[in-house]
């Protein structure tokens, strides 16, 4: 164990680096996370979030109410608002809807982060943080640059206005800035440009299901309320214009702003670290502000949907180059590795292919638990070994690296022997795996299982007569 006068300086290298912290020996996984204050965060952060979404829906309920209120008075003569049960049935009703959009988010998201993926806390944290924080943010700041830009309350332009030359750079900037507060606090985990776009996807989908909750609310009572409309109709018809065919637009606009990061976080020079995230947002608040006029000016849906289509196929294929950039970097980074000695020849070729590292999970799924924990964090410490050493090649990291990847290397010594992590030769079905010994596992199960026991009755008594037999004459 290092003396405190060495560890001292090694701590702050590994600070100044991103470099997470040297585990003490005999130090468990609790006590390690319970010293760390990202976790404190990271506790605080998830009530913080659910108080946010309760003041959205306090002050959504009282300006939607209020706006049915005006619109009927002054259309019918009689001014009608709906309870808080009719608002809470209508939340209800709106949110399983908007469910579906999230569910699309999520799945697309989660199979773009693959090569690398982040932990399902940051996951969690891009998530809420666009469904919460930034829809507050952007609710408030939306209000507030509106009213400054209406003359007057039957100024029909004022909200057009900030919809058009407001809203795409407040909103794209409440979304953004999960990206650059998880770069400043856990940069260390943030070194490709599919986890920059997945954590951006995350935050923007989030933001895209609550707005849509607000917009289904308002258009199901607005239907509701005024006497000649279908609410049904018209919910369904705004479900599958903003669920459906036009959900890709938050996630596709914050997308640019994290291209422009991720080349910030993995660049030497200070000149692009700074005009690379500037130059993304400045473009992900164009092409907001490009949707929204179009939508405003009465662009026909389909049109948008194909020009939406065709940026997603354009981006999807940018995609799939960026991963194979990847893979190569992972394998030229790893075979430093076996130049000196510390990783073995065939390493490189299986860590840096898609199918192999698939093949290698599934077989390892097969022959049990123990074997795909030990093949998943040999998975990962590769992973992680080869964007540590692409990060000292750049020289984005100093010495504190080298320390890192010493502790990477011991590990993966010590999973070796547990780990699948050869392919050549490798069934996926366990060689055990045969219809007898399947058929006597369950069969050794099924007797195994407890079987109810047979009830046991009194022996007969020695009376002649059966119980409750009436007596003979003369007996």
């Amino acid at each position: 164990m290092p003396s405190p006068a060495v560890a001292l300086p090694e701590r702050r290298a590994r600070r100044l680096s991103g470099v997470p912290r040297a585990i003490q020996p005999g130090q468990s996984r609790r006590r390690r996370m319970a010293r760390n204050p990202l976790t404190w965060l990271t506790a605080a952060f998830f009530p913080f979030c659910v108080f946010l979404l309760w003041q959205v829906y306090l002050s959504y309920r009282k300006t939607i109410s209020q706006s049915i209120g005006n619109y009927t008075e002054q259309h019918g003569g009689t001014r009608s608002m709906p309870t808080v049960y009719q608002f809470n049935e209508a939340l209800w009703r709106c949110t399983k809807l908007a469910l579906v959009t999230l569910l699309i988010g999520v799945v697309v998201f989660l199979l773009l982060d693959r090569l690398r993926p982040t932990t399902w806390v940051l996951k969690a944290v891009a998530l809420f943080w666009g469904g919460a924080v930034a829809v507050y943010f952007a609710a408030n700041a939306n209000d507030w640059v509106a009213s400054r830009l209406t003359v007057d309350d039957s100024d029909p332009m004022g909200s057009v206005r900030a919809a058009i030359y407001v809203a795409p750079f407040v909103e794209e900037a409440a979304k953004a800035s999960v990206l650059f507060l998880l770069a400043i606090l856990v940069r260390y985990r943030i070194v490709s440009v599919m986890q920059s776009v997945a954590l951006a996807g995350f935050s923007a989908v989030g933001f895209a299901v609550t707005e849509d909750i607000v917009y289904y609310i308002r258009t199901y009572l607005y239907g509701s309320m005024v006497y000649g409309q279908d609410a049904n109709q018209a919910l369904h018809e705004i479900y599958v214009s903003r669920g459906l065919q036009t959900w890709w637009g938050h996630p596709l606009f914050t997308t640019f702003t994290a291209i422009g990061m991720a080349v910030a976080i993995r660049a030497r020079s200070k000149l692009v670290r700074v005009l690379a995230p500037v130059a993304g947002f400045l473009f992900a608040a164009c092409a907001h502000m490009a949707f929204n006029g179009s939508q405003l000016a009465g662009g026909s849906e389909s049109l948008i949907f194909i020009i939406g289509g065709a940026l997603m196929l354009m981006l999807l294929f940018r995609y799939v180059v960026y991963i194979r950039a990847e893979a190569r970097q992972i394998r030229a980074r790893l075979d430093d590795f076996v130049m000196t000695g510390w990783l073995l020849p065939r390493d490189p070729v299986v860590y840096s292919g898609f199918f192999r590292r698939a093949k290698l999970l599934i077989a390892a799924t097969l022959r049990g638990p123990r074997v795909l924990i030990a093949t998943v964090c040999m998975m990962r410490h590769m992973t992680e070994l080869a964007y540590l050493r692409a990060s000292v090649t750049r020289g984005v990291m100093d010495d504190a690296a080298l320390l890192r990847g010493r502790e990477l290397l011991d590990d993966i010594a010590l999973l070796r022997p547990r780990a699948l992590y050869e392919t050549e030769g490798l069934p996926v079905k366990p060689e055990n795996w045969t219809w007898q010994n399947i058929r006597g596992w369950f069969g050794r199960r099924w007797r195994a299982l407890p079987r109810p026991r047979r009830r046991s009755f009194a022996p007969p008594t020695g009376d002649s007569v059966p119980a409750g037999e009436p007596l003979r004459w003369g007996e």
